[in-house]
């Protein structure tokens, strides 16, 4: 590994655990003036830190795997995680304001392949030039392992697959799972400004909800069969037809962005000794967790 302020991957055993350090967004930034694994004088280059990287789409089940590792000691530092990192550094260098918040998320998929036109690793890129103020580098040293949420896609797969003390963990999902997990929780976030399909009324019929899925493009990525069964689901769990709405048209979109079996063919073929591939559809957060905690162990 190359020599620099970082160990090489720790044990994630190595430590005493300490508190873990969440950092802020406001106390990272990427300066894309200077080359990769370089920093402004007085921060600190993250590019050497041991780092567990966390593959996956939307709801795939990256935060509730970040929490349960931060919570098990498995990991010292949390990063801001994809959305803060957009929101810091991406947003503002390519609407050149760094007070506008772009919150649509068919808005942000629009800019963020601006971003990866003048910079082909999108994420990728952004995490080799990542640095923190350099005050905070002992205490990040003793912590270990740092852990990302996360990159998408086969570009900022390899862009990251650069990083020299990459971890990589690949949470699977199938699209009808997000949609129904992205349908079946509050956030504004995932609103998407696009043709409005039925209401916000609930009690709607499995028709009414299956007409959502198909209108908003989801038989792009299932078949008559899956859509039927999410349908079904969804109108068991009494979903809000505004939330399935947006949350087809973001899984949609994301879909038409990043593809994640190219991603995971990246990992495969790149760095297989450095990546775990765990399906979340299949195992609970416990079982992640566990799976994750023990690829940082080897």
């Amino acid at each position: 590994m190359p020599s620099g302020p970082f160990p090489s991957r720790p044990s994630s055993q190595a430590r005493t655990t300490p508190p873990v350090i969440w950092l802020s967004a406001d106390q990272v930034s990427a300066d894309f003036a200077l080359p990769p694994a370089t920093a402004p004088h007085g921060r600190l280059s993250l590019a050497q830190a041991p780092i567990l990287i966390l593959v996956g789409l939307t709801r795939a089940g990256k935060t509730a795997t970040v929490t349960g590792l931060a919570d098990r000691g498995a990991v010292g530092t949390v990063l801001p995680d994809r959305r803060e990192i957009t929101d810091r550094i991406i947003m503002p260098a390519m609407t050149g304001d760094p007070a506008r918040k772009v919150t649509d998320r068919i808005e942000r998929f629009r800019l963020t392949r601006a971003f990866r036109e003048r910079h082909p690793g999108g994420m990728g890129d952004v995490l080799e030039r990542l640095s923190v103020d350099g005050d905070r580098g002992t205490a990040l040293r003793e912590a270990g392992w740092l852990v990302f949420d996360g990159v998408r896609g086969a570009a900022e797969t390899a862009a990251a697959i650069r990083l020299p003390n990459a971890v990589f963990a690949v949470l699977q999902a199938p699209p009808e799972l997000r949609v129904a997990r992205l349908s079946l929780r509050a956030d504004p976030f995932d609103q998407a400004t696009a043709d409005e399909t039925g209401g916000s009324e609930h009690n709607a019929t499995d028709a009414r909800y299956r007409r959502t899925l198909e209108e908003r493009g989801l038989g792009e990525l299932l078949a008559a069969a899956a859509l039927d069964r999410l349908a079904g689901r969804l109108a068991d769990a009494n979903a809000e037809l505004t939330a399935v709405g947006s949350a087809v048209s973001i899984v949609v979109e994301e879909s038409r962005h990043y593809d994640p079996d190219a991603a995971l063919a990246v990992l495969e073929r790149l760095a297989p000794a450095r990546t775990v591939v765990v399906d979340t559809a299949e195992h609970g957060v416990d079982a992640v967790v566990d799976r994750v905690a023990a690829a940082l162990a080897l």
